[in-house]
């Protein structure tokens, strides 16, 4: 696997962090939530392996491309969460396609007593070489911050926040 790109946000919960489980938020947020949490996002639906390992599936677009992926949980603690969608589908059009492995990390640090961050990373890989540099050649001159990988974790990683703020003073995981 050749690295292909990797994003980075955070944001504030106004919640203590003891009040979250942010592994039962990920396997457990509706479609409608998700799609809630980001313009591209269009549904989420979990379930689970044949070992027992809950999968989170995720359409949406990201960056004009269509994706789906299935997250298979590898670390999964009340303050983060570590998944990998071994088999993303990247739709380039109605035809072609390209497999990526994502990884996604969502971890909590405790500021106060009734305050955490939240950091939402995401890595993607592939083995297609080509692709990689076709996606390098089309974002050299982009400032790394203002890719459209960055900006869709941007958009999302405050809107997750929110749910699941929403959700910690709702008692939810109490």
């Amino acid at each position: 696997m050749h690295k292909l790109g990797e994003a980075i946000a955070q944001a504030t919960i106004n919640a203590n962090i003891d009040s979250i489980n942010i592994s039962e938020w990920l396997f457990n947020i509706s479609s409608e939530e998700y799609a809630a949490c980001a313009e591209g996002h269009q549904s989420a639906a979990q379930g689970r392996l044949p070992s027992g390992k809950r999968v989170s599936m995720n359409v949406e677009f990201v960056a004009g491309f269509f994706m789906v992926q299935h997250y298979i949980e590898t670390i999964s603690e009340k303050d983060r969460v570590l998944t990998v969608s071994p088999n993303t589908v990247l739709w380039l059009d109605d035809e072609k396609y390209v497999l990526l492995q994502i990884t996604w990390e969502l971890s909590l640090e405790k500021i106060d007593d009734s305050t955490c961050t939240l950091t939402c990373k995401v890595t993607s890989e592939t083995e297609n070489e080509a692709f990689i540099h076709a996606t390098h050649e089309l974002t050299k001159d982009i400032d790394p911050a203002n890719t459209p990988f960055q900006l869709h974790i941007n958009e999302e990683a405050p809107l997750f926040a929110k749910d699941i703020e929403a959700k910690a003073l709702a008692g939810v995981w109490a």
